[in-house]
């Protein structure tokens, strides 16, 4: 699964700890419970897509950084992610694990 390709290299990673989860219902019991510094959230979710849960955080007053990651490559959904408050979109077909973890550590100086 993509997902456990990222979160493997990100938990590699010096200083990050990684968090996963499936749905938005299980982000929010995540938030409830840690100090979350950055969010990675895809579109493409089961239930509430990433969208949606990128603006009910962002309508809950979230101060968390949220980078969109996600195959969906039209300028719709980057412009409605930046819209809603991403910080940014990358295409996950853009760049290796490698180079996306090198992009997000930098959200997280």
């Amino acid at each position: 699964m993509t997902r456990d390709i990222y979160a493997t290299k990100f938990q590699g990673a010096r200083d990050i700890e990684v968090i996963s989860a499936i749905t938005s219902k299980e982000a929010d019991e995540v938030l409830k419970k840690e100090n979350v510094d950055l969010i990675v959230l895809d579109i493409i979710l089961p239930a509430e897509d990433g969208l949606s849960y990128l603006a009910r955080l962002n309508k809950a007053g979230s101060h968390i950084p949220i980078i969109m990651l996600s195959n969906l490559e039209g300028k719709e959904y980057r412009q409605k992610a930046k819209e809603l408050g991403a910080a940014e979109y990358f295409l996950k077909t853009d760049y290796t694990p490698s180079e996306l973890l090198e992009l997000i550590q930098k959200f997280l100086i």
